[in-house]
C-alpha cells in the first residue's frame, strides 16, 4: 500500500518540528533571535544529516575569519561533529590560520604575494581581498594556476607567502614539494602549512608499497593519503633550509574559536641568508 500525499506532509510537518526545536535549543538566545537563510539552512541540513550531533547541546563558537557566533555544524566522512562555521564554511585549521594571521591586532598577511594551494573556500574569499593572491592546484577549477606542486613553473623568489593546508599528505614525493615551497619563497618569507600529523608518534609513518585506496584509509586514515605524519614533520621542513616554529592557542580560546586540541600551524620560514633558485 503506497503513502498518501496527506501522510507525506504529516512526516514533513513533523521532520520541521523537530528541527525547529532542536534549532531553539541551540540558539545562543534560547531560541529567541534566529540565524539567517544560508545558516539555518545550513543548520537544518546539518541536522537532516545526523540528529545525533545535536542531542546534546553545543556551545556557540567565535568564527574569527567571518566574525559568525553560534554552534558548528559536523563536516567529512564519517562526520567530524562541531567543526565547520554554519556561516562560511570554515574549518577548523583554517580558523587557526587566520587567527596567527590576524594576531597583534593586525593583518600579516596584507599587501603579501601569496601563492596558496588547494585553495578553501573561506580563506579564498578573505585572501583574495589582496591584489598579490594567487591561487594554484593540479586539478581544481578556477584557480590561478594549474600546476604540479613538486614541479612549480614559477622563478625562486617569487612569492612571500605560502599557503597548504592538508596538501603534503596526499603527495607522493612530499619532500620534493617543500624544496619547491622554499624555492619560490622570497629570503624572510613564510610557508603556513598545516597537516594530519599523530602526535603520539615521533617518526612519520608511510609505505609506497601501500597503493590500494582501501589500504590506504586504513594504513594512513584517508584512501587518498601516502602517510601519516609524526611530530618528525618539522624535521622534513628543517631538511628544506627552513626555520620553523608551530602555532596554537591556549585551551579556552581553542574552545572559543572552535579548534581541534591537537592540530598546530607549522610557520616555516625562508632564512634572510642564502642564494635563491631559480
Amino acid at each position: 500500500m503506497g503513502i498518501t500525499g496527506g501522510e507525506v506532509a504529516t512526516a514533513a510537518a513533523d521532520t520541521m518540528s523537530q528541527v525547529g526545536g532542536a534549532l531553539s535549543r541551540l540558539s545562543p538566545s534560547g531560541g529567541n533571535a534566529w540565524p539567517t537563510w544560508k545558516i539555518m539552512r545550513r543548520l537544518v541540513g546539518a541536522w537532516l544529516r545526523d540528529r545525533h550531533q545535536f542531542s546534546e547541546g553545543r556551545l556557540p563558537r567565535l568564527c574569527p575569519i567571518c566574525g559568525h557566533r553560534g554552534v558548528m555544524i559536523g563536516v567529512g566522512h564519517p562526520l567530524r561533529w562541531d567543526a565547520r562555521c554554519a556561516n562560511c564554511g570554515s574549518r577548523e585549521r583554517h580558523r587557526l590560520l587566520w587567527l596567527w594571521a590576524t594576531g597583534g591586532g593586525f593583518n600579516r598577511l596584507a599587501g603579501k604575494r601569496i601563492l596558496h594551494f588547494a585553495p578553501e573556500k573561506a580563506l579564498r574569499k578573505v585572501l583574495g581581498e589582496n591584489d598579490g593572491y594567487e591561487t594554484a592546484d593540479l586539478y581544481q577549477r578556477g584557480v590561478d594556476h594549474h600546476v604540479d606542486v613538486t614541479r612549480l613553473p614559477m622563478p625562486g623568489g617569487t612569492y612571500d607567502i605560502v599557503i597548504a593546508n592538508h596538501v603534503l599528505e596526499h603527495i607522493d614525493d612530499d619532500r620534493l614539494a617543500i624544496r619547491e615551497m622554499f624555492r619560490v619563497l622570497r629570503a624572510g618569507g613564510t610557508a603556513l602549512l598545516t597537516v594530519p600529523v599523530n602526535p603520539s608518534r615521533a617518526v612519520t609513518y608511510e609505505n609506497p608499497a601501500i597503493t590500494d585506496p582501501i589500504a590506504r584509509h586504513a594504513h594512513f586514515n584517508a584512501r587518498d593519503h601516502r602517510r601519516y605524519y609524526g611530530l618528525d614533520f618539522a624535521d622534513r621542513l628543517m631538511d628544506a633550509g627552513f626555520l620553523v616554529e608551530t602555532f596554537r592557542l591556549t585551551p579556552a580560546q581553542e574552545v572559543e574559536f572552535g579548534l581541534l586540541p591537537m592540530e598546530w600551524l607549522y610557520v616555516a620560514t625562508r632564512p634572510d641568508s642564502g642564494s635563491i633558485d631559480e
